[in-house]
Parts: structure tokens; sequence; C-alpha cells
């Protein structure tokens, strides 16, 4: 005889404090020649550099993501009021990140650094967690326990009993922990060093498995 089952899907949430800062900088220009912009790529780097090392940031710690220099054009309209496309230079764009434990008093400190940088980097903040294993854990724990509390409700609908658990289905990829982003700006003005105080919000998700349990005393579902 066919084991009556009875699937039922779980959500569970879980929320933690971030543990970690991450600063992301971009360093972007146009030049008239493409060494022009080689260099001014390189002169901006090291100036940013420069206003990091005294905050704790030697130069292996300024990780770049991408560099890239590409031809400039712009739209206007000729002397006939026709649109046409002109060269204008080479942009260059140099996008880095930083990364630190939470520390909101050292990320007023780097905020102001790079607000005052001669670089002029735009810039933006993102609070994550570095250690996601107690996240992952009472989220699937919660899952299972949503499944279990739902089931419990059906079969109790149903008049039935639960027996026992027959399969439980989990897609094992990566959990996303997703992280509160802050923009800033090179263009904010300080009178002075600023005492920044921070209260980022929980960094909370959700995912889901799917229960199966046997069926007592009672017709397949």
């Amino acid at each position: 005889m066919e084991t009556a089952r009875m699937t039922v899907k779980g959500k569970g949430f879980a929320s933690a404090p971030p543990d970690a800062i991450a600063i992301t900088m971009n360093l972007e220009n146009t030049k008239d020649t493409y060494e022009l912009a080689m260099k001014s790529a390189a002169v901006a780097l090291e100036q940013l550099r420069e206003t990091l090392a005294p905050l704790g940031f030697p130069k292996k710690e300024i990780k770049s993501s991408h560099f890239s220099i590409d031809s400039a054009y712009e739209y206007k309209n000729d002397y006939r009021g026709e649109n046409k496309r002109y060269f204008v230079g080479y942009v260059y764009r140099n996008d880095l990140r930083i990364t630190f434990a939470n520390d909101t008093e050292r990320l007023g400190r780097i905020l102001f650094a790079l607000a005052g940088c001669p670089a002029k980097p735009e810039f933006s903040v993102r609070f994550f967690l570095k250690d996601k294993s107690d996240v992952e854990a009472a989220l699937l724990e919660n899952a299972v326990r949503d499944a279990k509390k739902k089931a419990q409700i059906l079969a109790a609908a149903g008049g039935v009993m639960l027996g026992k658990i027959l399969a439980i289905d989990y897609d094992w990829g990566e959990i996303t922990i997703h992280s509160r982003v802050y923009e800033a700006s090179s263009k904010m003005l300080f009178d002075s060093e600023p005492m920044i105080d921070l209260e980022p919000e929980d960094i909370e998700n959700s995912d889901t498995v799917t229960v199966v349990w046997e069926i007592l005393n009672g017709e397949k579902i």
C-alpha cells in the first residue's frame, strides 16, 4: 500500500547586526589623450592611497575591482543643426574597495578623510555580515519549524496524524545575506571631523525548505 504523504513548504527568517563595513570608491576623470588619462589615473590612485594610509590601510588592503580607459564622446548640434558625435578625450575609471570590522567611529574618520582627498572619489558604504554561519543556521532551523507548524495545522484540520519525516528538500546553494548601502560623496563638506554614530539596521534574510511527512490514519493528500 502506498504511503500517504503531506508535503509542506516552510519559510524561515533570521537577522543579525552587521559585523563588517565595506567602502567602495570610484575614481574617474576625462583627459585629452590616452597618455594623460593614464597619468591622471596613477596620480589619483596615489592620492587615495596617501589619504587612507594613516587610517590603517596599506596599499595591499586597497583592492581594485575594475579599471578601464575608454574613448569619450558627446553629442551636440553642428552649425547646420544636425546632431553629431564629437570625440572629447579618454575617460578612466578605477573602482576600489576597502573592508574593515564594524566600527562607526573609524568609519567617521575615513569618510572625513575621503571627503578631503584631492582625487575627489565618489564612494558608498555597505554594512555586511562577514561571518554568516549563525544566521544561516538560524534561518534553516526556523524554516523547518515553520513547515512543522503548518503541517500540524493541516493534519488537525484534516483529522489525520503526522508520522515520520520522509524527506527534507533544500537547495544547498549559497544563502545571500542582504546588506545595507549608504551613498556618500567627496562633495560632502565638514567644518570639523564628524563623529558619525550610525546604527545600521540588522541584516535580514529568508529561505525555504520543503518537508514531506508520512500521514497516519488518513487518506493520501
